[in-house]
Protein backbone atom coordinates (compact mmCIF):
# COMPACT_ATOMS: atom_id res chain seq x y z
CA UNK A 1 0.00 0.00 0.00
CA UNK A 2 1.35 3.40 -0.99
CA UNK A 3 1.50 5.78 1.93
CA UNK A 4 0.91 9.45 1.31
CA UNK A 5 2.69 11.90 3.52
CA UNK A 6 2.17 15.58 3.01
CA UNK A 7 3.21 18.42 5.19
CA UNK A 8 2.39 22.09 4.83
CA UNK A 9 5.37 24.34 4.36
CA UNK A 10 5.63 27.74 6.00
CA UNK A 11 4.78 30.13 3.20
CA UNK A 12 2.38 33.04 3.43
CA UNK A 13 2.35 33.77 -0.28
CA UNK A 14 1.02 30.55 -1.79
CA UNK A 15 -0.33 27.16 -0.84
CA UNK A 16 2.70 24.83 -0.74
CA UNK A 17 3.23 21.25 0.44
CA UNK A 18 5.76 18.46 0.39
CA UNK A 19 4.08 15.33 -1.00
CA UNK A 20 4.06 12.76 -3.77
CA UNK A 21 2.52 14.13 -6.96
CA UNK A 22 1.08 10.77 -7.93
CA UNK A 23 -0.43 9.64 -4.62
CA UNK A 24 -1.77 12.91 -3.18
CA UNK A 25 -5.50 13.31 -4.00
CA UNK A 26 -6.06 15.99 -6.64
CA UNK A 27 -8.17 16.73 -9.70
CA UNK A 28 -5.17 17.90 -11.77
CA UNK A 29 -1.46 17.15 -11.82
CA UNK A 30 1.04 19.34 -13.69
CA UNK A 31 4.15 18.20 -15.51
CA UNK A 32 6.89 20.85 -15.80
CA UNK A 33 8.11 20.80 -19.43
CA UNK A 34 10.74 22.51 -21.55
CA UNK A 35 9.14 22.74 -24.99
CA UNK A 36 12.02 20.82 -26.57
CA UNK A 37 11.15 18.30 -29.29
CA UNK A 38 13.11 15.32 -30.56
CA UNK A 39 13.55 14.49 -34.25
CA UNK A 40 10.71 11.93 -34.04
CA UNK A 41 8.29 14.62 -32.77
CA UNK A 42 8.27 13.55 -29.13
CA UNK A 43 8.63 16.17 -26.42
CA UNK A 44 11.74 15.80 -24.30
CA UNK A 45 10.63 14.24 -21.02
CA UNK A 46 13.93 12.79 -19.84
CA UNK A 47 14.19 13.68 -16.17
CA UNK A 48 12.32 14.46 -12.97
CA UNK A 49 8.52 14.58 -12.96
CA UNK A 50 8.43 14.65 -16.77
CA UNK A 51 10.26 11.30 -16.93
CA UNK A 52 7.91 9.85 -14.29
CA UNK A 53 4.93 10.98 -16.39
CA UNK A 54 6.42 9.43 -19.53
CA UNK A 55 6.86 6.13 -17.68
CA UNK A 56 3.34 6.32 -16.24
CA UNK A 57 1.38 7.38 -19.36
CA UNK A 58 2.01 5.51 -22.60
CA UNK A 59 3.14 7.85 -25.44
CA UNK A 60 2.46 11.05 -23.48
CA UNK A 61 5.70 12.49 -24.88
CA UNK A 62 4.35 12.12 -28.43
CA UNK A 63 1.00 13.63 -27.47
CA UNK A 64 2.76 16.64 -25.94
CA UNK A 65 5.09 16.91 -28.96
CA UNK A 66 2.09 17.06 -31.33
CA UNK A 67 0.38 19.70 -29.18
CA UNK A 68 3.53 21.86 -29.01
CA UNK A 69 4.01 21.57 -32.78
CA UNK A 70 0.37 22.45 -33.49
CA UNK A 71 -0.46 24.99 -30.77
CA UNK A 72 2.85 26.17 -29.33
CA UNK A 73 4.57 25.72 -26.00
CA UNK A 74 1.62 26.35 -23.68
CA UNK A 75 -0.28 24.57 -20.93
CA UNK A 76 -1.99 21.59 -22.57
CA UNK A 77 -4.28 18.90 -21.21
CA UNK A 78 -2.33 15.70 -21.86
CA UNK A 79 -4.67 13.24 -20.19
CA UNK A 80 -7.78 13.78 -18.11
CA UNK A 81 -6.43 15.57 -15.05
CA UNK A 82 -2.85 15.85 -16.36
CA UNK A 83 -1.47 19.09 -17.82
CA UNK A 84 1.86 20.27 -19.17
CA UNK A 85 3.40 23.32 -17.49
CA UNK A 86 6.07 25.01 -19.63
CA UNK A 87 8.90 26.51 -17.60
CA UNK A 88 10.97 27.76 -20.52
CA UNK A 89 9.97 29.04 -23.93
CA UNK A 90 12.64 27.29 -26.00
CA UNK A 91 14.80 24.23 -25.42
CA UNK A 92 17.96 26.32 -25.18
CA UNK A 93 16.56 29.29 -23.23
CA UNK A 94 16.46 27.85 -19.71
CA UNK A 95 13.64 28.42 -17.23
CA UNK A 96 12.42 32.02 -17.21
CA UNK A 97 9.91 34.00 -15.17
CA UNK A 98 7.75 35.28 -18.06
CA UNK A 99 7.11 31.73 -19.29
CA UNK A 100 6.44 30.43 -15.77
CA UNK A 101 3.99 33.30 -15.08
CA UNK A 102 2.22 32.77 -18.43
CA UNK A 103 1.95 29.05 -17.71
CA UNK A 104 0.49 29.76 -14.26
CA UNK A 105 -2.19 32.03 -15.77
CA UNK A 106 -3.02 29.45 -18.46
CA UNK A 107 -3.20 26.76 -15.78
CA UNK A 108 -5.66 28.83 -13.73
CA UNK A 109 -7.90 29.12 -16.80
CA UNK A 110 -7.72 25.37 -17.48
CA UNK A 111 -8.35 24.05 -13.96
CA UNK A 112 -10.74 26.66 -12.56
CA UNK A 113 -11.47 25.80 -8.92
CA UNK A 114 -10.25 22.19 -9.12
CA UNK A 115 -7.54 21.01 -6.71
CA UNK A 116 -4.31 21.07 -8.68
CA UNK A 117 -0.77 19.96 -7.82
CA UNK A 118 2.11 21.86 -9.41
CA UNK A 119 5.64 20.63 -8.72
CA UNK A 120 8.08 23.47 -8.12
CA UNK A 121 8.91 24.67 -11.64
CA UNK A 122 12.67 24.76 -11.23
CA UNK A 123 15.55 22.71 -12.58
CA UNK A 124 18.93 22.01 -10.98
CA UNK A 125 21.58 24.46 -12.10
CA UNK A 126 19.03 26.98 -13.38
CA UNK A 127 19.79 30.67 -13.04
CA UNK A 128 16.50 31.34 -11.20
CA UNK A 129 16.22 30.89 -7.46
CA UNK A 130 13.21 29.34 -5.80
CA UNK A 131 12.54 32.69 -4.10
CA UNK A 132 12.26 34.42 -7.51
CA UNK A 133 9.93 31.74 -8.82
CA UNK A 134 7.81 31.72 -5.65
CA UNK A 135 7.35 35.49 -5.91
CA UNK A 136 6.28 35.09 -9.55
CA UNK A 137 3.68 32.48 -8.51
CA UNK A 138 2.38 34.35 -5.48
CA UNK A 139 -0.88 35.20 -7.29
CA UNK A 140 -1.93 31.54 -7.56
CA UNK A 141 -5.24 30.72 -5.86
CA UNK A 142 -5.32 28.28 -2.94
CA UNK A 143 -6.69 25.41 -5.08
CA UNK A 144 -3.35 25.28 -6.96
CA UNK A 145 -0.86 23.74 -4.55
CA UNK A 146 2.84 24.10 -5.33
CA UNK A 147 4.53 20.93 -4.16
CA UNK A 148 7.97 19.64 -3.39
CA UNK A 149 7.59 16.24 -5.01
CA UNK A 150 8.79 13.46 -2.74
Amino acid sequence: MLRTTCSLLANNEMNEKTCNLWSEPADWRCIPTTGALLDDGAAVMASGVALEAAQRYHHIEYDLGRLIAARGNHVHELRPGVASFPIQQFAWSGPNLPTIERSARELMTLVGDAKTLLPRPITPGASLTWEEIAAALSFLPDNIVVIQHS
